[in-house]
């Protein structure tokens, strides 16, 4: 009885309050509601900042490591990749939105990287398994070092299939771990700044015959591609390409860049050509110190025996 007495005091004051106040009644419940929603706002962000700053909600960019690393990736490839992280702070915390966008675009300066698919956060793993960062990446693939020389010395440069310049150093020696890469010679352009297109058509298309061919470069044993040569005829300024086995033992005159205006004017699709190889190093049992050389449109090669004749060849 006395709860109720009391409770029906307390509505009797509230009531004798609105009519007294009238439509102030109404402000001042609206303005207390303002309040104390402003108030778990704001605990609640302290408490989320609080969480953020321990350790147990912070990632360490630094520490991100390649679950699955590409096959020609080496370990000075991989760091140059992670120093892209080196602008952010030792920590970021998984409480701030921002953290992925951070990471994402400091990826993406790279010239390694091709495109950031996603970056995710979480909470690091009390076993220290992980450091609480998973990272989709596409990576821009090596396919040729471009040689140049400069001031005396010779320095080789890496590109992907495009022409876009990788790595941030050129290298003394064309060597990328236990990968074997072709080189490009006969370039006269210089070289863009990382991650730029190398805006030169004889390394385009370098490029992307090297990319065409680089599961055969083993099996042929080839070694470079030159492109210090022209087309002649309607299509002068065009590079003429040129790969050489090892020593340059054997050459294989490939002709234009891999474009329909050259397969028209050869008569030959760069896949044509790469069959018609194949079949040579089958009959022969290998190209290297074999054949002297192998010409495009014309499909003939010569031996590499002393006094042999020039004999045509099959096309696939």
């Amino acid at each position: 009885m006395t709860v109720r007495k009391r409770t029906k005091g307390i509505e009797g004051v509230v009531q004798s309050l609105r009519e007294r106040m009238g439509r102030r009644w109404t402000v001042l419940v609206a303005a207390l509601a303002v309040l104390v929603a402003g108030t778990l706002l704001l605990g609640l962000h302290a408490y989320r900042c609080r969480l953020g700053r321990g350790t147990a909600y912070c990632v360490r960019p630094g520490s991100l490591r390649f679950a699955r690393a590409a096959s020609w990736m080496t370990p000075d490839i991989a760091r140059e990749v992670r120093s892209s992280l080196d602008d952010l702070p030792p920590a970021l915390s998984v409480m701030d939105p921002r953290s992925a966008t951070r990471i994402a675009r400091c990826l993406e300066r790279s010239a390694w990287v091709r495109e950031v698919h996603y970056v995710r956060l979480d909470r690091p793993r009390w076993s220290g398994q992980s450091n609480g960062i998973e990272v989709s990446l596409s990576f821009r693939r090596p396919v040729a070092f471009v040689e140049i020389a400069s001031a005396g010395a010779v320095r080789y440069y890496l590109v992907d299939r495009g022409g876009v310049r990788l790595g941030t150093e050129p290298s003394e020696e064309p060597q990328l771990g236990d990968r074997v890469l072709l080189t490009v010679t006969g370039v006269t352009s210089r070289p863009p700044a990382p991650g730029r297109v190398w805006d030169d058509p004889a390394v385009l298309a370098a490029a992307d015959v090297a990319n065409l061919v680089r599961r055969h470069v083993v099996k042929f044993n080839l070694s470079r591609i030159d492109v210090s040569g022209h087309r002649r005829g309607p299509d002068r300024g065009v590079p003429e390409i040129v790969l050489y086995t090892r020593r340059s033992r054997t050459r294989i005159l490939w002709g234009g860049p891999q474009c329909r205006q050259t397969e028209i004017l050869e008569g030959w699709t760069s896949a044509e050509k790469l069959r018609h190889l194949d079949d040579l190093y089958r009959k022969l049992g290998g190209l290297d110190g074999r054949v002297e050389y192998v010409s495009f449109p014309e499909g003939i090669w010569r031996p590499s025996r002393p006094g042999s004749r020039r004999a045509p060849s099959v096309r696939s």
